[in-house]
C-alpha cells in the first residue's frame, strides 16, 4: 500500500489511526520517563524509518522577534525558559508559522546548529539561502509564495532529510538543486504548485527514500536538460514518486528521454511506486506496452495506484488501463503516407497498416511509411504488379477486386516475406516462377483464371506438399481442348510443353548459299571471335577429353556443383535460397556455397582454388552485383580454366538479372553471352535443364 508521512506542525493531515495512536503513546512515554521517574532525557527523537516524520516540536524552539511593517529586519531571539518537555532536548529548531516573514531572521547564520526550520504561511517569495546551517535535517515552507527553487538550494546540507514545499507557486524546479552527493534526503513535497516540467533526476537517487510528491501540478513533460541515461548496471531508489493529477499524456514515451527504449528495461524500476492517477493520458499506441504490463503489474502493486484512465480519444475517456483492448492501440501516421490513403500503426499486429481500399489506383504507391507493412488495395484499379522499393517489408498484401493480368517476376521475388498474398478477384492469366519464393500456404489465386503455359511447370513441385484448398483447387485451363487442369497434377504435355519433332528441315538454296558464305567468312570471324572459337572448342572436345585423360575423376569428386553467386545481394541470395538450393536438395546433389561453406579464417582465394578441384562442376549465377565484385571474377576465371579448359568439369551460367555485355570483362564470360549459353533464372526449364545435366 502507499506509505503517508505526516508533515510536521500538521497532525493528523495524512496520517492513519496507527500513526497517530503511535505518537501518542510516544509523548505519554516521553512525559512518564521525565516526570513519574524524575530521570533526564539525553537523547533527542528521531526517525529510525523511511517514512517517518521528525517531531520538531519536541526540539529547543527558537523565537522570532519581528514587527510586520519591517519583516526583513525580522530577528531571532533565544528564550531562557523553555517547556520541561522541549528542555530535555538539546536540539534547537526554529518554528515561526503563519507569520509575516519575507526572508530568513538576518541573523540565523549565528545559530549554526539548527535542526529544523519550519516557516509555514508567510510571505516568502524567493527562496532563502540555508547553506550555512549545515545540520539541517526538516525544512517546511508551505503555504508561501515562492516562484522558483533555484540552482544549488540545498547545497551545503548533507543531513537534510525533509523537504516540504505545497502550497506555493512554484514554476521551476533547478536540476542542480540538490547537491549531488545527497545521502540523507527522504521526503520531498511540492505539491499544489504551477510546475508544468519535472527533471525526473531529483529523485533517480541511488538508495532508498520514502516519497517525491508532485501532485496536483501542471506537469505535461519530463526535462533531460544534461541528457544523462540511467545506466542499467546500477541501482536508483526505491521510492515513491506522485505525479496524481498532472497533465502527463504519455508517461512511457517522456522515460523514454532517459535512455529507456523498451517497457523490459522499466522493470529496473518495479519495486518503485509511481503515481499517475488522474492525468489525461492518450490511449494509442505510445502506450501499447505500458498498458499490456497492467495485468502483471497488479499482482505486486498497490490496486489503488492502478486506478488510472484514458483521457482520450474519446472512445477510451474514463476507461481504466487495464480495460482498453490492446489491439485498439493505435497511431496515425502522416510521414511518407500516401496521400489518398491512411497509415496506422498497429503494435498489436507488429505492423502498419497502408489502408487504400476503395480509391481507384492504378498502381501501387509510390512510398509508404517504415516498418512491416499490412497493405489493403481493394476494389482499385491495378493492371500490373510491379516492383517497389518497400515490397520486402510487406508482410499482408491484398490485391482482390482489381484488374491485375500480370506480375513482375522482380516484384514476386520482393515479397518474399509476406504471410499473406490474396491475388482473387482479378483477370491472372500468368504468374512468374519467382512466386515461388512465397508459402504456398499465403498465397490465394483464383481457381479458373490460369492458362496451361510451361511457364507453370513449378507450380506442382511447388505446391506438392501443401493441401490447403487455397491452392488445391487452383486449375490452368488448356488451350488444347478447352478443359480445366489442376495445377498440382499437371504434367509436361497438359501445359503444352511437348516439344513439336515432325517437322523436317529442308535443304534450299539459300541454305547452300550460307554454308557457303560461312566457310568463306570463316577465317575471318575466327580472328575477331577467337574466344567464341575457344569456348565451342572446349565445349565439343570436354566428354572426350574427361574420358581419355581422368576415367575415375568423376568418383573422387566431393561435391557435384560449386555456386558462385555475390555476397552482397539480397536479390541473388533469396533466389539461391527459396529456389536453387531447394530444387538441387530434390535431386539429390551436393554442393558448396561459398558465402556459407567458407571454412573460418580460410583464405578466400585459396578455398576457391581447393574447392573447383573437388567439383563436378561449377554455377555461375550472373547478375550486375557479380560482375561488381572481383572474388566472383576470380571464382568464374578459375572454373573455368580447371574444369573447361583442362576439361575436369562443366561451367553453366545462369542469369538472375539483365548485365550489358560491356559490363562482362572476362572475354570467356562474354563469349558465352554471345553464344547464348547462358540459362535464365527464371524459367524453370532452364533451371530443369541445368540441374539435369549435372
Amino acid at each position: 500500500m502507499r506509505l503517508s508521512c505526516a508533515h510536521p506542525g500538521e497532525e493528523g493531515k495524512g496520517t492513519n489511526g496507527a500513526t497517530s495512536l503511535f505518537r501518542v503513546l510516544f509523548l505519554l512515554l516521553l512525559e512518564t520517563n521525565s516526570f513519574g521517574a524524575n530521570a533526564a532525557v539525553t537523547s533527542c527523537p528521531h526517525c529510525e524509518a523511511r517514512c517517518c516524520s521528525l517531531h520538531i516540536q519536541l526540539y529547543k524552539q527558537l523565537r522570532v522577534d519581528v514587527n510586520c511593517t519591517q519583516p526583513h529586519h525580522a530577528v531571532i531571539v533565544v528564550d531562557k525558559e523553555t517547556t520541561t518537555v522541549t528542555a530535555a532536548c538539546n536540539e534547537t529548531s526554529l518554528i515561526h508559522d503563519n507569520g509575516c516573514l519575507t526572508d530568513l531572521p538576518v541573523n540565523i547564520c549565528d545559530f549554526p546548529s539548527i535542526r529544523a526550520v519550519s516557516l509555514r504561511y508567510n510571505n516568502l517569495t524567493t527562496f532563502p539561502r540555508l547553506t550555512c546551517l549545515h545540520r539541517l535535517l526538516v525544512l517546511n515552507l508551505t503555504g508561501n509564495a515562492i516562484t522558483q527553487v533555484p540552482e544549488g538550494a540545498f547545497h551545503g546540507l548533507p543531513e537534510l532529510r525533509e523537504v516540504y514545499l505545497d502550497g506555493n507557486v512554484i514554476t521551476s524546479i533547478h536540476p542542480d538543486a540538490f547537491d549531488p552527493h545527497v545521502t540523507a534526503l527522504q521526503i520531498f513535497t511540492i505539491a499544489n504548485n504551477l510546475l508544468t516540467v519535472v527533471n525526473p533526476w531529483l529523485f533517480f537517487l541511488p538508495y532508498e527514500f520514502c516519497e517525491f510528491d508532485f501532485s496536483n501540478n501542471h506537469i505535461k513533460d519530463l526535462s533531460n536538460e544534461h541528457h544523462r541515461n540511467i545506466n542499467m548496471s546500477e541501482n536508483y531508489g526505491p521510492g515513491l514518486v506522485n505525479f496524481s493529477y498532472n497533465n502527463i499524456v504519455s508517461p512511457g514515451k517522456e522515460f523514454m528521454k532517459f535512455g529507456i527504449k523498451n517497457i523490459d528495461q522499466t522493470m529496473k524500476f518495479v519495486m518503485w511506486g509511481f503515481d499517475f492517477r488522474h492525468n489525461p493520458f492518450h490511449c494509442d499506441c505510445q502506450m501499447y506496452e505500458l498498458i499490456g504490463l497492467f495485468d502483471n503489474l497488479t499482482l505486486f502493486v498497490w490496486a489503488d495506484a492502478l486506478n488510472v484512465t484514458c483521457g482520450s480519444p474519446p472512445k477510451f475517456k474514463d476507461v481504466p488501463l487495464n480495460k482498453v483492448p490492446l489491439d485498439e492501440l493505435v497511431c496515425n501516421v502522416t510521414e511518407n503516407c500516401p496521400s489518398s490513403c491512411t497509415c496506422t500503426k498497429r503494435p498489436y499486429y507488429q505492423d502498419l497498416l497502408v489502408n487504400c481500399t476503395y480509391k481507384r489506383l492504378p498502381t501501387l504507391p509510390d512510398d509508404t511509411p517504415e516498418g512491416s507493412l499490412t497493405m489493403n488495395m481493394i476494389q482499385n484499379a491495378i493492371t500490373r504488379l510491379d516492383w517497389q522499393h518497400y515490397l520486402k517489408r510487406v508482410i499482408h498484401l491484398n490485391l482482390t477486386d482489381n484488374h491485375l493480368r500480370d506480375i513482375d517476376w522482380q516484384a514476386a521475388l520482393a515479397l518474399r516475406n509476406v504471410k499473406t498474398l490474396d491475388l482473387r478477384g482479378n483477370d491472372l492469366h500468368h504468374v512468374p516462377s519467382t512466386l515461388q519464393v512465397v508459402s504456398p500456404n499465403a498465397l490465394y489465386l483464383d481457381t479458373h483464371t490460369l492458362r496451361c503455359t510451361c511457364d507453370l511447370e513449378w507450380f506442382a513441385a511447388w505446391a506438392r506438399y501443401y493441401v490447403g484448398d487455397n491452392i488445391r483447387k487452383v486449375t490452368c485451363l488448356s488451350e488444347k481442348d478447352g478443359r480445366h487442369v489442376l495445377l498440382i497434377n499437371a504434367t509436361r504435355k497438359e501445359l503444352g510443353c511437348e516439344e513439336n519433332n515432325d517437322s523436317t528441315p529442308h535443304v534450299t538454296l539459300v541454305s547452300i548459299i550460307l554454308v557457303v558464305a560461312v566457310v568463306v567468312a570463316t577465317p575471318i570471324l575466327a580472328v575477331v571471335f577467337r574466344h567464341e572459337v575457344l569456348v565451342l572448342k572446349h565445349r565439343l572436345f570436354y566428354r572426350h577429353h574427361t574420358e581419355k585423360h581422368f576415367p575415375a575423376l568423376l568418383d573422387d569428386l566431393r561435391y557435384d556443383v560449386f555456386v558462385s553467386t555475390a555476397s552482397d545481394s539480397d536479390n541473388d541470395a533469396t533466389w539461391v535460397s527459396r529456389i536453387l538450393l531447394p530444387a538441387m536438395d530434390r535431386r539429390r546433389l551436393t554442393y558448396f556455397v561459398p558465402q556459407r561453406d567458407y571454412l573460418p579464417g580460410a583464405i578466400p582465394m585459396d578455398e576457391v582454388v581447393q574447392t573447383l578441384r573437388q567439383s563436378k562442376c561449377a554455377l555461375i549465377l550472373l547478375s550486375p552485383d557479380y560482375l561488381a565484385q572481383p572474388i566472383c571474377c576470380f571464382q568464374f576465371r578459375q572454373a573455368y580454366d580447371m574444369m573447361v579448359k583442362e576439361g575436369r568439369g562443366r561451367v553453366f551460367v545462369v542469369c538472375l538479372q539483365k548485365v550489358k555485355r560491356g559490363q562482362v570483362q572476362d572475354r570467356f564470360l562474354r563469349a558465352m553471352l554471345n553464344l547464348n549459353m547462358a540459362y535464365s533464372g527464371h524459367c524453370p526449364e532452364h533451371l530443369d535443364a541445368v540441374l539435369s545435366r549435372i
